[in-house]
Order: structure tokens, then sequence, then C-alpha cells
């Protein structure tokens, strides 16, 4: 990936430029339509970038037009992040995917957690589920508070039964994990910078945000009103509460940029190596890549599933990645991605792919939060127009 992020004439990489030009169009038709705000888009193919977009509004409400270097809560695309920190451990021997949970964090082991492994977290198959630890939002932001009410949680489902894909207990056990496990006890937030994102040159990324940063912050703004799964209050008060010392990282209090998500999807591209930095072996982002869940579905797409009459379909998670899978149903991945293609997305606003086949890498962070599936049917249909301007393979 080049360090200075040079945009290249789309034709020699095998793009038609007419064809790739109308994700531009079709963008800006959707931010005039107020389906949503704004957009960061980049795409590169072999780590040369072939398409560079910054449109609409970083805040409508305002007029704050998008800026090249906005930073976006990036939500659940923090467990890409913090996956990788967890899949560090793992190489060095500290833990195994099959270490029991309480091995590490003995206070998590009652009310059914006893047998939960570290392999089942990753997974999203503890049996955890969706919703946050029940204190106050302000306490959800201090990592020692939010583990001890996630240990005092019972189980909702028995563990390595079904994919109950949790937004925020079951990430935040790994970060207090990858914590324990260090041998200079940092804090979970210098781990990570010190360890992913310096090494990566993801300058911009952290967990927590500094105030100092607040005119290239982009706000979280619910956009589909209707969609009974988007709490817009509760996603407002989270979003306000985040500061630079907030723990609330390993789920999705992540902040970055499209240039350092870009920096971190290629790195995985190139088999967890990036100019010359080593963040992870290329036989753990073979594992990390592959499918861990099988056909199960997804538990927390029923209610989207609902609401779109839509019936079940894989959930096809990795080790904190998405996959794209075999067949024909609502991704955050293009359509036309090869089967081993993987990324990850947050929350209605923002989405990340890599098609290993053909050297594809695909950043969308968008303002204004939409509804699960819609947003999922938004970012596949702009990856189809991708990679259907690519003309040679």
């Amino acid at each position: 990936m080049k360090k200075n992020n040079v945009l290249v004439d789309p034709s020699t990489l095998g793009f038609d430029r007419d064809s790739l030009n109308r994700v531009q169009i079709r963008v800006e038709g959707d931010i005039a339509n107020k389906k949503y705000d704004g957009a960061r888009i980049m795409v590169a193919r072999k780590g040369q970038l072939v398409l560079d977009l910054t449109l609409g509004y970083a805040e409508r409400e305002t007029r704050r037009p998008m800026q090249e270097d906005a930073i976006f809560s990036i939500m659940s695309v923090s467990k890409a992040l913090t996956a990788t920190a967890l899949l560090r451990c793992v190489q060095r021997g500290d833990v195994s995917l099959l270490t029991k949970v309480a091995e590490i964090i003995p206070e998590f082991a009652k009310r059914g957690k006893e047998g939960v492994t570290v392999g089942h977290i990753i997974t999203h198959t503890a049996g955890l589920g969706m919703a946050p630890a029940p204190i106050p939002i302000p306490d959800l932001g201090v990592l020692e508070k939010s583990v001890a009410a996630i240990c005092d949680l019972p189980l909702e489902t028995p563990p390595g039964e079904i994919v109950s894909y949790s937004a925020m207990t079951g990430y935040t056990i790994l970060a207090e994990i990858i914590r324990r496990l260090d041998e200079k006890k940092r804090s979970f937030r210098t781990i990570m910078a010190e360890d992913i994102f310096q090494p990566l040159g993801m300058f911009d990324t952290s967990f927590g945000i500094s105030k100092q940063l607040d005119n290239r912050r982009v706000p979280v703004v619910v956009r589909d009103l209707d969609s009974p799964e988007l709490n817009h209050q509760y996603l407002m008060t989270r979003d306000k509460g985040i500061t630079e010392t907030t723990e609330l990282a390993a789920g999705g209090g992540g902040f970055s940029t499209a240039p350092n998500i870009m920096r971190f999807a290629e790195a995985l591209r190139l088999q967890g190596e990036l100019d010359g930095a080593r963040v992870l072996s290329p036989a753990m982002v073979a594992l990390m890549t592959s499918n861990q869940t099988g056909l199960r579905p997804n538990s927390m797409m029923n209610n989207s599933r609902a609401l779109h009459g839509l019936a079940p379909f894989p959930a096809y998670l990795g080790l904190g990645l998405f996959l794209r899978g075999e067949g024909i149903f609502p991704s955050h991945i293009a359509t036309l991605a090869s089967s081993k293609s993987f990324g990850s997305w947050g929350l209605g606003s923002m989405a990340f792919w890599v098609d290993p086949e053909r050297e594809v890498t695909f950043v969308a962070l968008t303002s204004g939060i939409m509804e699960r599936i819609r947003s999922h049917m938004r970012f596949q249909s702009l990856g189809d127009m991708v990679l259907s301007s690519l003309n040679k393979l």
C-alpha cells in the first residue's frame, strides 16, 4: 500500500473508468435523497488506489462537508482490530482458542459461563447475546465496570450451540483477556496503539477520541427512524459520552479514518504484513479468514430479516471477521466477490472487505446510520458496481 495514497489510472489495473465512476453518481444520488449524509469510499487493487471519494456531509444539520481525514466512530469494525490483538496472544502461546475464559478471568466462572472458551467468544458462539451490560451508559466506558457486570450475567444460550452475535459484551471480555495477559501491564488502549496501530501506520486510529479532534469527528446520527432495532437516543448518548479515556473499545468504541482502515485491510490481504511491519502470521490470517460457524444463521439478523421478510442465511463468521461464503443473501460484501472474501462492518454506517482472489480492497465509511439490511444492500450494490467495472483479472 503506497503511504502517500496516490490515485492511479484505474484502467492500468483492469478497470473500466466510466463504469467505476458510476459509484460516485450512485452515492451522490443516495445523499441527495437523504438515505445517508456523506461518505468516504476507497477502492484499491494490488495495493494501488483506483477510487477515492469524499462526498456529502460529515454533519448535514450544520452543512459541515465530509473531509478526506474525517474520523468516524467505526462501531463493530472495532472487533476486527480487537481480534487481531487477541490472535497475537495466541501466536505467542499466551492463550489458546480452547482456553476457558475463567482461567484468565476467574470471576467470569458463574451463572453457566464456566465452560465458555476464548474461541466461543471470538466466534460469537458463547451465548452472551446482543444487549450491553445492564449498567449506566457512562459506566460502559469503564472497562473494569463493564467486565464486572458481564461476569454477573447469565448465558442466553449454551456455549457452542448457536451463533448469537454479541454486540458489546463478548469483545469487552476479549479486551480484558488481552489486558491481563500483557507482560507490560499496559491498558487495552495502549496495547492496541503500540502493537497494532503504530506498526501499521494507522496514526488516526484509537479507542476513545480526544476532544481536540472534534473538528474532524463525524457525529453519530440515525437516519432510518422507522427501524425497531436502532435506538436513536442510546446511540447519541453513547457517542457523546466517548472521550479520550473511554475504554468502551473492544466491541464498538474505535475511531478511525478511511485511509487507516484501508491500511488495516491491506495488511490482512497481504497475510498480516504491511510496509515491513508484521502484526499476524500468514497461518493466523488464514485461520482468521476461514469459516468457523458453518451454515448456522446469525441470530443478530432476526429482527432485520423479519422487517424485510427474508429467510435465515448463514452467518459465515471467521475470527473477528465476516466472510462472503456462497449464496445470494444480504451482506456488506459484494455478491460478485469470491467466496473467500472477508471483511467487517459496523452498525449501518461503515464496512470494508477484501477479495483476495481479485486483489481488490473496498472501504466505505458513511455518516447517517441505516438499518442493518438496508445498509448491507447498499454496500453490496456498491461493491457489485466496483467488481462489475473490473474487466481484466
